[in-house]
C-alpha cells in the first residue's frame, strides 16, 4: 500500500468533491454497516472479495466511510442519523437512556433503523444526484425521496469522510 494513498488533501474544492463523487450517480446504495461509530455505506454492484483473515466478504463497487455527522432523510423527516447509535434499539421519545447502555455491544437505534430501511439487505436506493456543499458537506439524492447528507461538524483537520474502491490499490478520496 502506498503511504500517501490514504492521506487527505487539505486543499479540496467543491469542484474536486463533485468530480470524485459523480461516480456514485446511477449506482444503488444497498447497505450501511459500521465499525465502532464510523458508518460504512456500500454503492454499486455487490462483489465478493477476500477478507483479512482469508474469508470472503461482500463489498460494493464503491465504499463511503463516514466519520462525521450524517443523516438519511425523506422529505422533512430524519429516518436515521449518526447519533441514533447512542440510544437503545427499543428507545421511545422521552425515555431515559440507561447509564450502563453500551451502544457498541447492545442493539442500538441506528443499527435497527438501518436494517429496517434496507429491509435486511434486500432494498436498494439509486443515486440520482450528488451535490457538494460548504466545508466538505455532501448531499446525495436517492430515489424514493430519500437523501443522505454528510456534514462535518468540527473545525479540526481530521478526516470527515472518504470515498474509495474497496479491495484495490486505488487512491482514496479523503475529505
Amino acid at each position: 500500500m502506498q503511504p500517501d494513498r490514504l492521506q487527505p488533501r487539505l486543499d479540496l474544492t467543491m469542484a474536486d468533491i463533485q468530480r470524485a463523487t459523480n461516480v456514485l450517480v446511477g449506482k444503488p446504495l444497498w447497505r450501511c454497516l459500521r465499525a465502532a461509530d464510523m458508518a460504512m455505506f456500500d454503492f454499486g454492484n455487490r462483489k465478493k472479495v477476500p477478507g483479512l483473515r482469508g474469508e470472503w466478504k461482500e463489498v460494493g463497487d464503491f465504499a463511503l466511510h463516514v466519520q462525521c455527522a450524517w443523516r438519511l432523510t425523506r422529505q422533512d423527516r430524519v429516518i436515521v442519523g449518526s447519533t441514533d447509535l447512542y440510544y437503545p434499539a427499543s428507545y421511545q421519545e422521552d425515555d431515559q437512556v440507561p447509564s450502563d447502555f453500551d451502544w457498541d455491544e447492545e442493539p442500538n437505534l441506528r443499527d435497527k433503523r438501518l436494517v429496517s430501511l434496507f429491509e435486511g439487505g434486500t432494498r436498494e436506493f439509486m443515486v440520482e444526484k450528488v451535490q457538494p456543499g460548504l466545508a466538505g458537506s455532501l448531499y446525495i439524492s436517492l430515489h424514493d425521496g430519500l437523501s443522505l447528507e454528510l456534514f462535518p461538524e468540527h473545525s479540526l483537520r481530521k478526516e470527515h469522510w472518504r470515498l474509495f474502491v474497496p479491495s484495490t490499490e486505488q487512491r482514496h478520496f479523503v475529505v
